[in-house]
């Protein structure tokens, strides 16, 4: 008989190893239930079922250890399966397999422990019918099931014109009483062994649920954040390309206000030259004749092209200065 070692302080090794351990820890029960059924068979075959027979030691030693083992199993396989790591891919077959594993083995030893239950009640049975041969199959059922150590037996005991053999009688269905209150007590807490690893997969279920759904909200939010950026890049591109329409349009408009003012400019000297020249001539005449030298139209002729250079500066007045100079010298 193995015992295994107890370690509720959880593992610091590899999931593979911690994995492995409870699958050697499996193994070891599977082994006390081998035994078990033996023990169990060998105590309802022997006269002496008081909890002081080697045989019911033993029993009572190797159920108390097998179901430490389960306990202590039960917490492992519950810590591998809290681990975030042991979600990965990689882990999850090998955590699944244990899991189920486990569970098998509990359902194996609530199996052996129900058999051992119904032939202990039929034994109960067979020895009350001893007592009482007359007993009615409803009067066998309530000695058998009886939860107040015994009482039924005692009653019948008092009826029974066999004291002495049903005084024996007495003491044995009150070890076997005994013997099923414990049954009892430890197919409760197998049935709850397997319920918290029930329950932490359930536990675990929402949590990734959870997990999953905040993992789609990210990225949904993603989503959106890059469309929102994809919007504001479109918005900056349409705003740096008005920018640059209205430049153009502005640079546009300052051109052709400068053109058609060129124009103007140029348009209007092209105009003014000749009203330039007659009111040159004009003005030479007008002091010529002043000066009494109006004959001398040729003369005129002559200053006027000495003074063309200056008509496109309009100094009319510096012209009009040489003149009296000019005929004075004639």
């Amino acid at each position: 008989m193995a015992s295994l070692t107890q370690n509720q302080g959880g593992f610091a090794g590899n999931i593979f190893d911690e994995i492995s351990q409870v699958n050697r820890g499996i193994d070891t029960i599977d082994q006390n239930l081998n035994q078990l059924k033996m023990l169990q068979q060998r105590s309802l075959d022997e006269a002496d079922s008081s909890g002081s027979s080697n045989t019911s030691r033993q029993l009572n030693d190797l159920s108390a250890d097998t179901m430490a083992q389960y306990r202590t199993l039960t917490d492992q396989v519950r810590q591998i399966k809290s681990n975030r790591e042991a979600q990965q891919p990689k882990y999850r077959a090998q955590v699944g397999n244990v899991d189920r594993r486990l569970k098998q083995a509990i359902q194996a030893y609530q199996q052996v422990e129900s058999q051992y239950r119904k032939r202990t009640q039929d034994q109960m049975a067979r020895q009350y019918r001893i007592v009482r041969p007359d007993a009615s199959e409803d009067e066998v059922r309530a000695a058998v099931e009886d939860q107040t150590g015994g009482q039924v037996f005692q009653q019948a005991l008092m009826q029974s014109n066999r004291r002495g053999q049903a005084q024996a009688v007495l003491s044995a269905v009150q070890d076997r009483h005994a013997q099923l209150q414990k049954i009892e007590q430890q197919l409760m807490e197998l049935a709850q062994l397997f319920q918290d690893l029930d329950t932490l997969v359930i536990q675990q279920d929402v949590a990734v649920m959870n997990i999953e759904q905040k993992a789609e909200e990210t990225v949904e939010n993603l989503d959106k954040g890059n469309e929102e950026v994809g919007t504001a890049i479109k918005s900056a591109r349409g705003a740096r390309k008005k920018k640059w329409i209205c430049f153009g349009i502005v640079v546009t408009i300052i051109v052709i206000i400068a053109i058609a003012v060129a124009i103007y400019v140029v348009t209007n000297q092209k105009k003014s030259a000749p009203a330039k020249r007659w009111l040159v001539d004009d003005v030479v005449f007008a002091r010529a004749a002043e000066s009494g030298l109006v004959a001398s139209r040729s003369f005129a002729k002559s200053v006027l092209e000495e003074h063309k250079r200056s008509i496109e500066n309009l100094d009319i007045g510096a012209i009009a200065k040489r003149i009296p100079r000019a005929f004075g010298d004639k």
